[in-house]
């Protein structure tokens, strides 16, 4: 039997009782649309906290700690004592932490094709006073101009560049959560304070917001001189940042750089790995909250399709009486089952397109991880995509049963039932 005639029999079945079919539609239109929402609002918290990290912060970080081999205590311990002794009064070693030969692994690094640019850096920790009030941060000096090609500062500053730090007498950028904190604006002169007791003036030429909580609430920029002059480092570097032409390749590019310079080297993701597994685990709700929904809709649909094929059992019968077969009477139950899942899912789409845009545009500032003064939507076509899949994979799972249920009726004993 030729496609088109059981297309013409579903399609009277389903425009038969309209209602019914506009119940089975909205359940999978309902199903798509907040599969879609919710997704858009968990994939577009976690692409603007990647984005922002990505752009605010080094794909990779090398450190002033050597890999060691062997624990020289643990292997002395074993030969003299057999593996057991006392140890009191213990202090770490007063070694100075320092990156040897930096600009020689600056240069290097930036002639390996995966990296785009390298940056030599000072960090160390120090307290800022401004007036009555303290706040201590996390102390970065830069080169303004290979800083800046390693990860976007400027952008982020407000009334202000990144190069104004060349100002004389020593120039100061805050973080916009550290700036509250102490009640500091562009021009104030500041005072850090270092854990040896020294003091000295900075004024503030900028402050910077990247929306990342982290950040903005607990770090300073200041030129990579003045930090080695505060932190006592002489012409040490203590740290090395990275950014990669692919930030997506960031682990295997950090292992491979650990194994050529044998200092500790660390990707994006490993630094911000407590809040991937975040969003892995918001995701996996999600996908089960609408999950659930699209499954409620198919027990739906099933359960219409079952009513359907019982009211039809007198027409089923005379159809296959007429040449119909088997297959061509669960054909076309299968395909009304398709037509209320590709139905629901258009207008699922276009209830989560609008849905999606609506939620985003709410004043709803958020202060936690990320800052913003929306809720972030990731309105990507492969939400739509996988969205719609799913609904129609369910959808032709729940109209199986029926249709097959439909295919075994003998018409014999149909019509000797119904006469």
């Amino acid at each position: 039997m030729t496609l088109y005639p059981l297309m013409l029999v579903a399609r009277r079945h389903l425009m038969h009782n309209t209602f019914r079919t506009a119940v089975s539609v909205t359940g999978v239109a309902i199903g798509v649309t907040f599969m879609i929402m919710l997704s858009a609002l968990m994939t577009g918290f976690e692409k603007k906290f990647v984005t922002e990290t990505v752009e605010s912060t080094p794909h990779i970080t090398i450190y002033d700690e050597k890999r060691q081999t062997t624990d020289e205590f643990a292997s002395w311990l074993s030969d003299t004592t057999g593996g057991v002794t006392t140890v009191e009064n213990a202090q770490p070693r007063q070694t100075p932490r320092r990156i040897a030969q930096p600009l020689q692994i600056v240069e290097m690094l930036r002639k390996l094709p995966e990296v785009q640019a390298a940056a030599p850096n000072v960090i160390g920790t120090a307290i800022i006073s401004f007036g009555s009030r303290e706040r201590g941060v996390g102390l970065q000096g830069i080169e303004p101009e290979s800083q800046e090609a390693v990860n976007e500062i400027n952008k982020y500053i407000e009334d202000g560049q990144i190069f104004d730090l060349y100002s004389s007498g020593g120039a100061m950028l805050l973080g916009g959560g550290v700036a509250e904190n102490l009640g500091v604006r562009k021009g104030d002169l500041v005072t850090i304070k270092l854990r040896g007791g020294e003091s000295r003036s900075l004024r503030v030429v900028g402050i910077f917001r990247t929306g990342i909580t982290t950040i903005d609430y607990s770090r300073a920029y200041t030129l990579i001189t003045v930090a080695q002059q505060l932190l006592g480092l002489g012409r040490d570097v203590n740290q090395i940042v990275v950014r990669l032409r692919d930030y997506t390749t960031a682990r295997e590019a950090a292992t491979r750089i650990e194994a050529m310079i044998r200092y500790r080297t660390e990707s994006w993701q490993e630094a911000n790995e407590n809040f991937l597994a975040i969003f892995v685990i918001q995701q996996t709700i999600t996908y089960l909250v609408t999950g659930g929904i699209l499954i409620v809709a198919a027990f739906g649909i099933l359960n219409i399709l079952i009513m359907l094929v019982m009211e039809k059992l007198p027409e089923i019968a005379m159809l296959k009486s007429m040449g119909y077969t088997r297959g061509d009477i669960t054909l076309t139950f299968f395909m009304e089952g398709i037509a209320i899942g590709l139905t629901g899912v258009v207008t699922g789409c276009v209830m989560g397109y609008y849905l999606t845009v609506a939620v985003g545009a709410l004043p709803i500032p958020m202060k936690g991880l990320i800052q913003s003064e929306h809720l972030t939507m990731n309105n990507a076509p492969g939400l739509y995509v996988v969205a719609g899949i799913a609904a129609l994979v369910v959808t032709m799972l729940a109209s199986v049963i029926p249709a097959l249920r439909a295919g075994k009726l003998d018409p014999v004993e149909t019509l000797r039932g119904h006469a």
